[in-house]
């Protein structure tokens, strides 16, 4: 059967002065940081599978202080195959290797102490097509959370989701019911979380499309700190994930809103709101500027640890298309956080600057 196979080797080089490495309230250290980032992509297409594979790593080198030198790894695989006419069967792994302080803060907005955290994800679903108006699916994922650190909690968790789609205005418009359980467990806490969301999703053109999803959610939380300390309670909340997309030629962007629960390095469910922004903007034909901002509000469920605060970072850049597949980027990153526990002292910022060269590579075949 013939086949469309994309490969993408690329290269990052940064390099970044931070103030505050650790991110630290108490005793900020400045630094500069070497990273080289290898990746390689791997896109394979027939007319039944589809394959989309990444590894990449990311060596941190810091000049000063080298305790804190580190090897970053990602590892992603995903892919669906169509059974039959209306039978599609999906599934995916992913490997991520990094600190609490990248994809950690980037979900929930906490920061807490600098530690290596591991993160293993897998799972897979089924969708069928019942007529050309209308499809249904389920969708299971399985994580694994990992720290290095022993003050802080690893935990696993399990998810469930159903979605009925039905497509409406020859498919501008598509409304989703979409029930879901999450189960995480932990030496602190087992949290049982059911909810259902109601998704609408529009486009207003070829160019902007909105989607909003809406809902509610009963959390059951029992705690067992030890045989001799128990204790149970439940929550109740809504979840909500709703954005704007503009793509074009010359300005691409997105803004949005979600809330959701989430679940702490320190074994606690937490409710955090997010508040973001993304946009880029062509200036000339080798010349761009982005710009990215979110905000966060972030609020403990539970009772184990009070958990108040909020946290904003702002992200603006330059690019420069140096050729086709090789680009030059300059950015600032600003970020501030506020803990509204403490009663002085609660603010807290960190400042980065930093200069990256992009290397691409692709290859195409079609075997």
């Amino acid at each position: 059967m013939a086949a469309d196979m994309n490969l993408v080797p690329s290269l990052k080089v940064q390099e970044t002065y931070d103030d505050n490495v650790t991110f630290s309230r108490t005793d900020k250290q400045d630094d500069f940081v070497t990273s080289i980032n290898p990746e390689l992509m791997l896109d394979y297409a027939t007319e039944l599978l589809s394959l989309k594979s990444t590894a990449a790593v990311d060596l941190l080198r810091y000049a000063d202080d080298s305790d804190l030198d580190t090897e970053n790894y990602r590892l992603a695989l995903s892919g669906d195959y169509g059974v039959m006419e209306r039978f599609t069967l999906s599934g995916n792994f992913s490997y991520l290797k990094d600190t609490t302080l990248e994809s950690e803060l980037e979900e929930t907005g906490l920061v807490n102490l600098r530690e290596d955290r591991e993160r293993y994800t897998g799972g897979g679903g089924i969708s069928y097509k019942l007529s050309q108006r209308s499809d249904v699916g389920l969708d299971y994922t399985y994580g694994d959370i990992r720290y290095d650190s022993q003050d802080q909690v690893d935990y696993d968790s399990h998810s469930l989701t159903f979605s009925y789609n039905r497509y409406f205005n020859d498919q501008l418009d598509v409304f989703t019911i979409q029930p879901y359980y999450v189960g995480r467990d932990s030496d602190i806490s087992q949290t049982d979380n059911y909810g259902l969301s109601l998704g609408w999703a529009h486009a207003f053109s070829e160019t902007l499309r909105m989607t909003c999803f809406l809902g509610a959610r009963y959390t059951e939380i029992d705690y067992a700190y030890s045989p001799w300390h128990r204790g149970k309670e439940s929550t109740r909340g809504g979840v909500a994930d709703i954005s704007v997309t503009k793509t074009g030629e010359i300005t691409t962007g997105t803004m949005g809103y979600s809330r959701d629960l989430h679940y702490s390095s320190y074994g606690e469910p937490i409710e955090t709101d997010k508040i973001y922004l993304r946009a880029n903007r062509m200036l000339t034909r080798r010349l761009g500027v982005s710009f990215s901002g979110s905000l966060y509000f972030t609020q403990s469920e539970g009772e184990f640890l009070l958990e108040d605060s909020s946290h904003v970072e702002l992200t603006p850049s330059l690019n420069y298309r140096l050729t086709r597949e090789h680009s030059l980027r300059v950015g600032y990153s600003y970020s501030r956080h506020c803990d509204e526990t403490l009663s002085h002292d609660e603010d807290y910022d960190r400042h980065r600057a930093w200069v990256l060269l992009h290397f691409t590579f692709p290859q195409d075949w079609w075997l």
